[in-house]
């Protein structure tokens, strides 16, 4: 007997049910944004709308703020997609109202509004706890590195950028790729004549009819386009002289920064050694004969052979090495608590993660405190590149008056071993000597293989379900973006903790 099925029918009239509200089901995420948006304070946000004017009615900030987080959640970032989805995806209809701000609004709001997405990250972490989330006994402090909205063939030295500067006359196009863009609608006039070959038909009404067709098509085009533009013109910072020298400017201003560091860097280590040699020889002199252990090293001359190179489409962005090769990006920092709840973001201007541990561990205690957790935390992890001896002795100092976490930092991998298979340096500092004696403590141990089960995950999960590059430029704006996404990276958990708990 053949199996029966079901038959679709196309011609219902309305498929939805007629209250937005049974379109999904209780306890969908987009429930959990919307719910956690509305108990945010965005005072800040709504004062930046101007009431009355002229003009055309701006849409709710609240709706777009809850659009934009729930797009996150969902790993979409990019501006067009959230466009799409919110004509095609019944959760995005939802949140929207069934309204469909274009791209453009979309991408304004996102750019025009960084300072909020900070603060509401600390609103969230309220939120958070509120639902018994954040256990902080141990907190751990790691760095990952995330793409840029710019590539590497843009990165030039500074005689290559002083050359753009100078045979720059503002008339051409340096580099990037143009856009083509494609006219759509209905009144290409391609169309056979209505009502030929079956008897007359009303002209007038014809005319009108393609006249009507060329305006909308003229308003969707000025729409997508902006007025006044074809829509296959290069990007403004191509084509403006100004937008585009000043770009380069920054670049070039940005690598003389740079080399000015790298050349204080030197000095500074220059002095170390001089001052090291000279105690070593007074010690001669008095003692006849040199200190116990090993002479200081002479510092190496900086490499001149490889000149700086900065990006000229984000200047802030670097060229950083990964796993996988050189990224065009950015250094992100978290801590993170043991539930996987991230506690405090950043974004620094460097490569490694030397020198961030004291800072990233003040920035969660703050947010811990500005939440209303008020758990200690007992213990901060780091790997052995935030072994920094400055950083450790501001967080043992800290922890022996009881304001902060003691560190547990390997001072390099070999400590990790079994401390039957470690082979330790001959000469260590007692500051490593005593923290190698630390991570040979069973429970010391255990407890350091913590931080592989909450901080990298995290960044797995944002790469994997958020977003693993920015959409924004520059360090500031990046750093907004970087809140917006822990901002939803803590709502994905709030919503799994309500919908499991």
């Amino acid at each position: 007997m053949a199996r029966g099925f079901r038959p679709v029918d196309r011609d219902t009239g309305f498929l939805l049910p007629p209250d937005v509200r049974d379109w999904l089901p209780e306890g969908h995420l987009a429930w959990v944004v919307i719910d956690a948006v509305e108990t945010l304070d965005l005072a800040a946000l709504i004062s930046t709308y101007r009431l009355g004017g002229r003009g055309r009615r701006a849409y709710d900030p609240t709706m777009m703020l809850t659009l934009l987080i729930y797009a996150y959640c969902c790993g979409q970032s990019s501006s067009r997609q959230i466009e799409r989805l919110c004509e095609h995806d019944v959760a995005f209809r939802v949140i929207t109202g069934n309204q469909r701000p274009d791209h453009d609004t979309i991408a304004a709001f996102r750019a025009g509004h960084r300072e909020v997405f900070k603060d509401l990250f600390t609103q969230v972490l309220t939120l958070c706890r509120e639902a018994g989330l954040g256990r902080v006994g141990t907190i751990a402090v790691d760095g990952s590195k995330f793409a840029a909205n710019a590539s590497s063939r843009a990165n030039r030295t500074a005689a290559g950028i002083d050359r753009a500067l100078h045979t720059d006359t503002g008339g051409g196009v340096t580099g990037g790729s143009l856009t083509g863009g494609s006219v759509t609608g209905g009144g290409d006039g391609s169309g056979e004549r209505e009502g030929s070959g079956q008897g007359e038909f009303d002209l007038g009404v014809l005319v009108e009819a393609r006249l009507a067709a060329a305006e909308n098509t003229d308003a969707g085009e000025d729409a997508e386009h902006g007025p006044g533009r074809r829509g296959d013109e290069p990007p403004e910072d191509l084509t403006d002289p100004g937008r585009r020298r000043a770009r380069f400017a920054q670049a070039r201003e940005k690598i003389r920064a740079r080399e000015q560091a790298a050349t204080a860097q030197a000095a500074a280590r220059q002095a170390r050694y001089e001052q090291a040699t000279a105690a070593r020889e007074a010690h001669r002199g008095e003692h006849g004969s040199y200190p116990p252990g090993r002479p200081p090293t002479e510092p190496t001359a900086p490499d001149q052979s490889q000149p700086l190179r900065v990006n000229t489409t984000d200047p802030d962005s670097r060229s950083l090495r990964t796993a996988q090769g050189f990224l065009q990006g950015f250094n992100a920092q978290a801590a993170v608590s043991d539930d996987q709840l991230l506690l405090a973001i950043e974004v620094v201007d460097q490569a490694n993660d030397y020198g961030q541990l004291a800072a990233m561990t003040r920035a969660a205690l703050a947010n811990l405190t500005a939440a209303g957790i008020t758990d200690p935390v007992e213990t901060v992890l780091a790997d052995a590149g935030y072994f920094h001896p400055g950083d450790l002795d501001t967080l043992h100092a800290a922890h022996r008056t009881h304001h902060g976490p003691e560190p547990l930092v390997p001072p390099n991998r070999d400590a990790l071993r079994d401390p039957a298979d470690q082979q330790p340096p001959r000469q260590q500092s007692p500051r490593a000597k005593a923290m190698r004696a630390r991570l040979a403590e069973p429970d010391q141990r255990a407890r350091y293989r913590r931080r592989s089960a909450t901080v990298e995950p995290v960044f797995g999960q944002i790469k994997t379900r958020i977003s693993n590059r920015f959409r924004l430029r520059g360090l500031e704006a990046v750093r907004a973006e970087l809140a917006l996404i822990a901002t939803a990276h803590n709502l994905l958990k709030l919503h799994t903790a309500r919908t499991t708990g």
